[in-house]
């Protein structure tokens, strides 16, 4: 006879495909007619507008553009002058068919940019992409927490209570912004060489149905002033904006990424000294909801034999997510002139990657820093150096660890013997730790040979061993764990001491 079961279902959307990639772009260009023949390049600097994140019939599409910056020296004339581009990209992830309720979150970042020039008037960009596409679909977990009529055929039942994690609907907002800057400092310009934004969240929670997070875009300006010399401003632009959690509840966990996917300006006012940028930045929030369970562990009867069919359930705990900051400080030695004025810095991270050794995790990702400089001569000239930047965590359990990390600043300092960079980097990790629930997931009853307990004593005495429960007791010898805990006068429940002498009577 097969035994109806009590389910108990969780409904959530699971994290069916979470795919990384690096890609590389070329594009080979003729330079443009107003633009003086190149003879050297200083600088390539690379941003990423990923616009179009979509699934497909078997898997998803990713596309966009790198927006280019090259900076070079001509071959008549002096100053640097400078280049824009566009390299179109559209990838393909082949990862199987994704439901029609399935959910994307997919981000681009660029590792590495650079220019070879063919002759004077043509050149070869490559870029390299780093990219993340995470795939969440609608999913329910059933869990048998118990049986619908113990009683009537003599059933004992063992409930295991667990607590697990669950991902709930994933939220993305794209959210667009203008900002009017001024020149610092009294500066004129005549020209804007690049813009180079970051951006950062300062605080975040969730009030009610919504995540509130407020930020700043850091937003790095190399332009040409009216005396032909270089200068860099730097600003600091907030933003705040609102997210909708759907079914997480208030004080939800979660974690958070924020990207800059667009970032243009436009024509310098009339007297140079304001420009206007617009800006759209996309936030992505993963949310988790902790819910308990019961889970049906063991179950035996006093009447008649059972056969139980057993599964493994395997579940999770979402830790907090982890933010923590890393110094970068890189010592270069120099071979050509020493800087006399550093003019900018950039710096590009490339896939990270997570390894676990004993008790803790090394987090680490190669790093590429770019110094624009002018030396005692009065010429440009660029430092590229390439190195890793890693830290460690503590690790918990069995589990695995998701981490993004991104630049925060990079400065340059030149000094007899060389140039030394500082910075920081912020690695986002995300530590979920796994655990397996062995439990009942089918039963029937032999009604037709019912169980003979005639031969058995009507009272056994017994000293439990170390490690033996109630339940195994109870269940070695027919009886109830009630039926030993009122012969003894333990409460309900109670687990007996190590060594107790107990009267374990036979089932009434």
């Amino acid at each position: 006879m097969e035994l109806e079961l009590t389910k108990t279902e969780i409904h959530y959307d699971g994290l069916v495909h979470d795919l990384a990639g690096s890609r590389e772009e070329t594009l080979e260009m003729i330079v443009p007619d107003v633009c003086p023949d190149m003879l050297r390049v200083a600088d390539t600097y690379g941003f990423c507008c990923l616009s179009r994140r979509e699934i497909t019939d078997s898997g998803a599409l990713l596309a966009g553009k790198v927006d280019v910056t090259i900076l070079y020296l001509p071959e008549e004339g002096e100053g640097l002058c400078h280049l824009e581009a566009e390299i179109p990209f559209q990838h393909r992830y082949e990862c199987g068919q994704v439901g029609e309720a399935g959910r994307i979150l997919a981000a681009a970042e660029i590792t590495m940019a650079e220019t070879r020039i063919l002759n004077p008037r043509k050149v070869m960009l490559r870029v390299e992409l780093r990219e993340q596409v995470q795939i969440y679909e609608p999913k329910t977990l059933s869990l048998c927490s118990g049986l619908e009529e113990a009683q009537s055929f003599g059933l004992q039942q063992l409930i295991s209570h667990h607590q697990a994690s669950v991902s709930l609907t994933p939220g993305e907002k794209t959210f667009p912004f203008e900002e009017e800057l001024t020149l610092p400092g009294g500066h004129t310009a005549v020209e804007v060489l690049r813009l180079q934004p970051a951006v950062s969240c300062h605080e975040s929670r969730v009030i009610g149905s919504k995540l509130v997070l407020k930020g700043s875009v850091l937003l790095h300006m190399l332009f040409r002033g009216e005396d032909g010399g270089v200068y860099t401003a730097d600003y600091d632009l907030p933003f705040s904006q609102m997210l909708e959690t759907g079914s997480a509840g208030d004080g939800a966990a979660y974690s958070l990424a924020l990207h800059v996917v667009e970032c243009r300006w436009g024509s310098l006012s009339a007297d140079g000294r304001m420009l206007t940028v617009s800006l759209e930045l996309a936030a992505h929030a993963v949310f988790f909801e902790t819910v308990s369970a019961g889970v049906l562990t063991d179950v035996y009867s006093t009447r008649c034999p059972v056969t139980a069919r057993r599964e493994v359930w395997h579940l999770q705990r979402s830790r907090e997510p982890v933010t923590r900051r890393q110094t970068i400080r890189e010592f270069v030695p120099l071979e050509a002139a020493a800087p006399r004025t550093i003019l900018d810095t950039h710096l590009e991270l490339g896939q990270s990657a997570v390894r676990r050794e004993g008790d803790s995790y090394e987090l680490s990702a190669p790093a590429r820093a770019t110094v624009l400089y002018v030396d005692e001569d009065g010429q440009y000239g660029t430092l590229t150096h390439t190195f890793s930047v890693s830290m460690r965590q503590a690790a918990g359990e069995d589990g695995t660890i998701s981490c993004r990390c991104v630049p925060e600043r990079l400065e340059a300092v030149h000094t007899a013997a060389g140039m030394e960079l500082r910075g920081t980097v912020e690695f986002s990790m995300q530590m979920t730790e796994l655990f397996q629930v062995d439990g009942v997931a089918g039963l029937e009853l032999d009604q037709e040979h019912p169980l003979d307990h005639s031969g058995q004593p009507s009272i056994v005495l017994r000293r439990p061993m170390p490690g033996e429960t109630l339940w195994a007791l109870a269940k070695r010898y027919g009886t109830t764990c009630q039926e030993i805990c009122a012969a003894n006068g333990l409460a309900p429940e109670q687990e007996p001491a190590v060594g107790q002498m107990l009267l374990i009577p036979r089932v009434r």
